[in-house]
């Protein structure tokens, strides 16, 4: 029998611990298989006649203990260390006795590893990967919620490309405000729950469960009351039996409404049993600062809005906005207010607000799906072996420490436990001291004939370069043949032994590569399963570095950290000395390059470098007249030469061509790339660092910007780019609510904490206490939408809700928006070219340049 792992946990049988994996068949089926047999263990790394004390000591909890060998986690070590393997009865007894242990031996690995982990680390399983298992018997009590329940002693790994056919379950409660007061669990009841449902559920895509008498359809459910509602939504959830439960901010609002809320009418004589998981668990949430994480076993919860924060850059993420952002979709609306009265109703109110409620779970669903949100979350849970629902709840962290644990187990290599806040905080101390990338100046101005070239995955080919690894860092003995980094930082070089992390990273590296040369050949299936694990490949490469210097971490060093920005920094520094003193120009003719030391007569390109910024490095051309073709082939010549000089894997490669660029600053600029197509050529606007990309500005700011570098980059139009804003300040003086231009002035903050830990007053928050009074709440990680009107009260308190603005017609601060939206970050473009604010304000006159002096604009 075959099934793909979608969660994980264990329980018990005879006083024994017996491993449960939940996942799902080839052919539809739900299965729960228990895995007797699996003994939890830690390390201790301490003398062989230690074994008998324990056993003695501790003979409730250990069941028996092995003297092995094994590499201590850190260095670079000829020898193994006698170690005890303390093989425990029950997983709950490794927290109840390793700290007693502690203090008895020199030191303890592996103890806070959770008991599902260590078994799927130690067979080869992992999260949504595919298992094979020979089933023995059926001895599954009948709370586990699943089509098949199996028991087996035999699981393993199976290779199988495709994800198994999972059900999707899209929700959305409504709360009633009553009396216009914001909906809280103890007093407010839940008046509609809505689904989807991919694929159908009896034939419905959606359903509306509606908690009183109401008309009712197809697609409607009249439960009659508020708790007949709630157990029919259960009800659904064990006849569906979905593999991911969806929400938008589900995670964070839904969910802990509707068990704070089943609380609430328990006490009160209500008989509701949220059985949710299929492990026959009630729902369940628990809150960690402003984290909440959900627990629903056996299957996956997974909220859209923080995943779509993650992967968009929008200026607001209510529904309302996301939606016609992302999936070009309206959202229906009623006011907040106005909720209690549609309630009340039984015709055509009711039925809107019913229809309200049904296209918000439609919604979470089309982002679900449409955008393939959790594809990339898919292929990270294979490719590292970690639980789906850990990698959504942000496990950055245990993606990399579980490639760590089972390379590390193959290396007969133990790993630490987790640090101590005290020794995490030690750690932060500790680390700034760790330079960061370097980052050259930029010539600033406009310039043309820019050559981009990137260095391919800079951090992970240095450490596989150098060998630099946990394991390969010199703490002792120091062998003859060693790697020196810049800042000191000592490590055994491959010949000596190769270290883990490089060797991760090749085999992810290979893998990636393999996997990209499969989507040319694939189906449309395969090759969206394959992208997504390219994708999770890359992400992971590129984990490694950060995760070394993570006071946070398991594995922590800050020599290796410091070691691969040092090579980093010495590498940007090394090729821009090779192109510009030793390559110094490029010779092309009749279609190839050739350097200044092959000799050879024809066109002569000068070349510098302008800017350098941790993997890329920009090229100037000193040559006007060149083409995409010829920039091409001097990239990729001055690319070929550099890699030639560097220890593979590193490479130099050719990555675009600037017509024209603008450098700001540091990480600031704005390029016009030219592309080729199969249609020719085609020319767009790539900005970093700058207002279009920012989302602290008005989007008046940001289409200004974008028109006004259009202008100077595409057309060489500066007095038309000042013509432009002039044109902009004089619109925003005739501005008011009903303007179709008062849209572009809302600004937004994130809302990051709560109210009462901002140390100063900002507008954000100014906004989300006044909401509050008119009885609407914001959430901590919402982006709260204000402008700023005008009137004698100081900044923060003239910030006002966008709706309630235009509502009230109140006027906006027309000086605000000017010279601190619009002018400050043109100024800062157009300057360079003797464009003064008073110009930009119509105070000061700019001649129009003449044909020359057009020209010599472009060599400024």
């Amino acid at each position: 029998m075959k099934f793909q792992i979608l969660n994980a946990d264990y329980t018990y049988s005879d006083d024994l611990p017996v491993i449960r994996l939940y996942g799902r068949d080839e052919s539809g089926n739900s299965i729960c298989c228990h895995v007797p047999g699996f003994e939890p263990y830690f390390y201790a790394k301490a003398k062989p006649e230690l074994s008998t004390i324990l056993l003695e000591k501790f003979k409730e909890h250990i069941k028996r203990i092995e003297q092995v060998k094994r590499f201590e986690p850190v260095g670079y070590f000829k020898n193994k260390t006698s170690m005890l393997k303390i093989i425990l009865y029950d997983p709950k007894s490794v927290p109840i006795i390793r700290d007693d242990i502690r203090k008895m031996v020199d030191e303890i690995y592996e103890t806070d590893i959770l008991f599902r982990n260590r078994y799927m680390v130690d067979k080869g399983l992992g999260g949504m990967g595919w298992a094979k298992a020979e089933p023995e018997k059926d001895t599954i009590s009948n709370e586990v919620i699943s089509d098949l329940k199996i028991t087996s002693g035999n699981v393993e790994p199976v290779e199988i490309l495709k994800n198994a056919p999972l059900r999707h379950l899209a929700f959305d409660i409504e709360c009633l405000p009553l009396n216009g007061a914001m909906p809280v669990p103890e007093t407010s009841p839940i008046v509609l729950i809505s689904l989807a449902f991919a694929p159908d559920f009896e034939g419905k895509k959606t359903l509306v469960l509606v908690g009183k008498d109401a008309k009712a359809d197809d697609e409607t459910e009249s439960c009659g009351s508020e708790e007949a509602m709630l157990k029919r939504f259960f009800e659904i959830i064990k006849k569906y039996d979905p593999d991911i439960l969806v929400g938008y901010n589900s995670n964070s609002f839904d969910i802990p409404y509707i068990v704070d809320r089943m609380r609430t009418l328990n006490r009160k004589g209500a008989r509701i049993e949220p059985i949710a998981g299929r492990d026959g668990r009630d729902l369940y949430y628990k809150k960690i600062g402003n984290v909440t994480r959900i627990s629903v076993m056996g299957r996956i919860a997974v909220d859209v809005l923080p995943l779509l924060r993650r992967e968009f850059s929008l200026k607001q993420y209510t529904l309302r906005n996301t939606a016609k952002e992302l999936l070009g979709s309206e959202k229906l609306e009623i006011p907040f207010l106005e909720m209690e009265d549609y309630w009340k109703d039984n015709g055509e109110k009711l039925s809107k607000f019913i229809e309200y409620s049904r296209r918000d779970s439609e919604l979470a669903l089309l982002f679900l799906l449409k955008l393939q949100l959790i594809d990339k979350y898919i292929a990270l849970a294979r490719v590292s072996g970690t639980l789906l629902q850990d990698i959504l709840d942000g496990g950055q962290t245990q993606m990399v420490e579980s490639l760590m644990l089972r390379e590390y187990m193959k290396n007969d290599r133990v790993l630490p436990a987790r640090p101590t806040g005290e020794m995490s905080d030690e750690r932060y101390d500790e680390g700034e001291e760790l330079a960061g990338a370097e980052v050259l100046p930029p010539k600033k101005g406009l310039l043309e004939n820019i050559v981009i070239l990137d260095y391919k995955s800079l951090y992970p080919t240095i450490m596989m370069a150098h060998n630099l690894c946990y394991t390969t860092e010199v703490v002792g003995e120091r062998p003859a043949d060693v790697i020196v980094a810049p800042t000191g930082g000592v490590f055994v070089s491959s010949k000596v032994v190769k270290g883990i992390v490089p060797s991760i990273l090749e085999d992810l590296l290979n893998r990636r590569q393999e996997t990209r040369a499969k989507m040319k050949t694939a189906n449309e299936e395969e090759k969206r399963v394959l992208d997504a694990t390219q994708l999770a490949l890359k992400i992971l490469l590129n984990s490694f570095y950060g995760y070394s210097g993570y006071t946070r971490a398991r594995l922590y060093s800050l020599t290796l950290a410091s070691a691969v920005t040092s090579f980093g920094r010495e590498n940007i520094l090394r090729t821009k000395d090779l192109i510009e003193k030793d390559i110094r120009e490029i010779i092309l003719k009749d279609g190839k390059a050739f350097k200044k030391d092959e000799n050879i007569s024809g066109k002569r390109i000068g070349l510098s470098v302008v800017y350098g910024d941790t993997d890329s490095v920009f090229v100037h051309l000193a040559d006007k007249e060149i083409n995409f073709d010829e920039a091409q082939l001097v990239g990729n010549t001055i690319a070929n030469t550099v890699t030639d000089s560097l220890v593979k894997p590193m490479e130099l490669v050719f990555d675009s061509f600037a017509r024209r660029a603008i450098f700001l600053a540091k990480k600031r600029y704005a390029l016009l790339i030219q592309e080729k197509t199969a249609k020719g050529l085609k020319e767009k606007i790539k900005v970093k660092g700058m207002e279009t990309v920012r989302r602290d500005w008005c989007e008046l700011t940001t289409k200004t910007i974008e028109k006004v570098l259009e202008l100077v980059l595409k057309e060489g139009k500066v007095d038309d780019a000042v013509l432009l804003v002039k044109n902009t300040i004089n619109s925003i003086k005739t501005i008011d609510s009903t303007s179709p231009l008062f849209d572009d002035l809302i600004l937004t903050r994130q809302y990051t904490k709560k109210i009462e830990s901002y140390r100063n007053r900002q507008p954000h928050i100014t906004v989300i206490e006044k909401l509050q009074k008119r009885g609407i709440i914001s959430h901590v990680g919402d982006r709260i939408p204000f402008v700023i009107v005008a009137g004698n009260a100081i900044f923060v308190d003239r910030a006002e809700d966008p709706e309630y603005a235009q509502k009230k017609n109140l006027p906006i601060d027309v000086d605000y928006y000017i010279n601190k939206q619009i002018l400050p970050p043109v100024e800062r473009i157009l300057s360079d070219f003797g464009v003064t604010r008073e110009m930009l304000r119509g105070m000061g006159e700019r001649k129009v340049q003449t044909e020359t002096k057009q020209k010599q604009l472009f060599e400024f």
